[in-house]
């Protein structure tokens, strides 16, 4: 019995022990349960709020877009130096002014904005969730003030160069600082995003200089598709008043602009406008549809990861930027204090010479310059007499520091260049109604090496090279002092190295223009040519001749930047090695002097003052709890 009752007690205090552990699991299981639950309701209220954000960047990009260029069309000064900050001295406007004028400017924004964020709910239709979006450009917004331990800095200027009176390379960038919230709710659970940055917004009349790449339409003349890929570095601003198509990892280290016309015209957007871009394997994809934001897409696919890099702010819908319908502002100034061709340009050789004053004889042009040498910047051009080209003519011009511009007699004497009895002061120009059949910097000491190409500008030298018809370069045109140095490399981890510019007060600048044809480099051209300018085609492309059937000859490494009709070729490549097969690579350093207006003499402008780009600049997002 005394053993009966030892296993009664026993069994029940194991049945004891199993009932409070089947206790403690069940009772976890409901917490677990219940955990999962609040999980899940953070998870989705958060997604949702990331999504609202993502709203947020396309809506500033695109509605607001709209809203802030009628109102900069009504608050900028079209008159003083500076578009906000009147019309103070120097190379920048008084940061005070700045800061009063788009403070305004931002007060007027958000009264726009607000009634179409305030009361609109963006979650998906059928959801029980809220999800509400404020951007603030003041203090309020929507009736709510600023979040907790954040503030908004006050406007500033970024960029630019102020106004001479006739328009020339004054573009001007702002920014008017914001703040983002993104907030989602559903039930108890409510989660937000919180980011941070500038609304940049570039106004004014700015020279075409200023893009590294600019096309109208972005393929090829035959309507071949172009693709950035890995390879594509630019480190200056690229425009397209059409769509760009992106491959892998292309990296961009100024503003990306897209106008995003089906069907570009010459002087509008003549098809459907439809803001987006192409990615490799996904097809189209409209701006407002971008994952995960338009300004930051990705795409994962068979064919690996499209995610091209905006480092400086990407719009997808920007103005539509027309090319100039004539080159009468070039002809002009030519026929004024420049240099005027009826008809064809055979060669137009520029070139860098220190001549002796005494003896008349060329010397080295060593640093600093002996005593009673003069440093000289030479034209020497031979054209055709008449439209037949039967007869020809040569001239050699030459004008030092003073711009005063000689004429080579007889023997070695010189004379002054007289119109309408005075001296001319050369105005940099040099316009042809024809062709530039080969435009030419010295040649090379040794045809191999790049480096022995004597200087085509010398340091004080300011030149536009303009034609109705085709400009052909033949040869190495470099500066004597280069702004920059080095290209844009590609690191083994995939970060881009970008090009050194330490010298951008440097005065030596070179525009070569074609208004109805191209701007080719030769095909007798020579291998790794250096080319120190910014090129333009108005209605043709600037590229290479038998880009396609040539030798491979290494890179055409351009100082400067692009601007084309349609995209040029340059050569072809090995998809498979990245080699080149024929042809020439690419190797661009973008001349970011021109970024503070600096531009050749009397190159092309676009066309008048207003908001030419806006791009939104993020410090980074995060869930803030308030």
């Amino acid at each position: 019995m005394k053993s009966k009752g030892i296993a009664i007690v026993l069994a029940l205090a194991t049945l004891l022990v199993l009932s409070g552990i089947g206790t403690l699991i069940f009772l976890r299981t409901l917490g677990e349960i219940r955990h999962s639950g609040q999980d899940q309701g953070i998870v989705q209220t958060l997604m949702l709020a990331r999504g609202a954000a993502n709203v947020g960047g396309t809506f500033l990009s695109t509605t607001a877009r709209q809203k802030l260029e009628a109102l900069v069309r009504q608050t900028a000064s079209s008159t003083d130096a500076w578009a906000y900050g009147g019309n103070t001295s120097g190379p920048t406007p008084d940061p005070v002014g700045v800061a009063q004028a788009l403070s305004g400017l931002a007060q007027q924004l958000q009264v726009q904005l607000d009634p179409l964020l305030c009361r609109v709910n963006l979650a998906p239709r059928g959801s029980t969730a809220v999800v509400r979006l404020r951007v603030y450009l003041t203090p309020e917004a929507c009736e709510a003030p600023l979040p907790g331990n954040l503030r908004l800095p006050p406007g500033r200027f970024v960029e630019g160069s102020p106004r001479t009176g006739t328009g020339a390379a004054a573009s001007q960038t702002y920014a008017l600082p914001f703040v983002m919230v993104a907030e989602a709710s559903m039930g108890q659970y409510r989660r937000n995003i919180v980011l941070q940055g500038e609304y940049r917004f570039t106004v004014g009349r700015s020279s075409f200089a200023r893009f590294a790449l600019f096309t109208n339409v972005h393929t090829l003349p035959n309507g071949t598709e172009v693709w950035f890929t890995d390879r594509t570095l630019f480190d200056g601003p690229v425009h397209t008043n059409q769509h760009f198509r992106f491959y892998r990892r292309p990296w961009f280290g100024g503003e990306v602009t897209s106008a995003g016309c089906t069907k570009p015209g010459d002087a509008s957007c003549q098809g459907q406008g439809q803001p987006g871009a192409y990615f490799f394997g996904q097809g189209f994809v409209l701006a407002g549809n971008m994952q995960p934001s338009a300004a930051q897409p990705s795409y994962t696919n068979g064919y690996g990861t499209h995610a091209p890099e905006f480092t400086a702010g990407v719009d997808w819908n920007a103005s539509f930027i027309p090319l100039p319908q004539n080159s009468q502002d070039q002809r002009t100034a030519a026929q004024e204090n420049g240099l005027y061709y009826q008809n064809d340009i055979l060669t137009l050789q520029l070139s860098r010479k220190c001549v002796n004053d005494t003896t008349a004889q060329e010397v080295p042009c060593t640093l600093p310059l002996p005593p009673g040498v003069t440093k000289y910047q030479y034209i020497e051009v031979t054209y055709c007499s008449n439209s037949q080209c039967n007869k020809t003519s040569s001239a050699t011009y030459r004008y030092g520091e003073d711009g005063i511009l000689y004429q080579k007699g007889s023997g070695s004497s010189w004379q002054q260049v007289q119109r309408r009895g005075n001296p001319v002061r050369f105005n940099g120009v040099i316009f042809t109604e024809g062709k530039v059949q080969k435009l030419l910097g010295p040649g090379r000491t040794d045809p191999n090496n790049p480096a022995s190409a004597p200087p085509a500008l010398a340091e004080f030298a300011q030149m536009t090279v303009a034609a109705s018809g085709d400009v052909r370069i033949g040869n190495d045109l470099k500066y004597e002092t280069p702004p920059c140095s080095g290209v844009p490399t590609r690191r083994p981890d995939g970060t881009v190295a970008p090009s050194t510019c330490d010298n951008l007060s440097v005065r030596n600048v070179l525009g070569v223009y074609s208004q109805n044809g191209n701007v080719w480099i030769s095909r007798d051209a020579p291998r790794d040519l250096h080319i120190h300018a910014t090129l333009m085609s108005a209605r043709g492309v600037v590229g290479v001749e038998n880009y396609n059937s040539i030798p491979a000859k290494g890179s055409v490494y351009l100082l400067g930047g692009i601007i084309q009709y349609y995209y040029g070729a340059f050569g072809t490549f090995n998809s498979q090695t990245g080699q080149n097969m024929t042809g020439y690579g690419r190797a661009f350093t973008y001349d970011r002097r021109f970024l503070r207006g600096l531009a050749p003499p009397f190159f092309p402008t676009i066309g008048q003052d207003r908001v030419t780009s806006v791009s939104v600049f993020s410090y980074g997002q995060r869930e803030q709890i308030y």
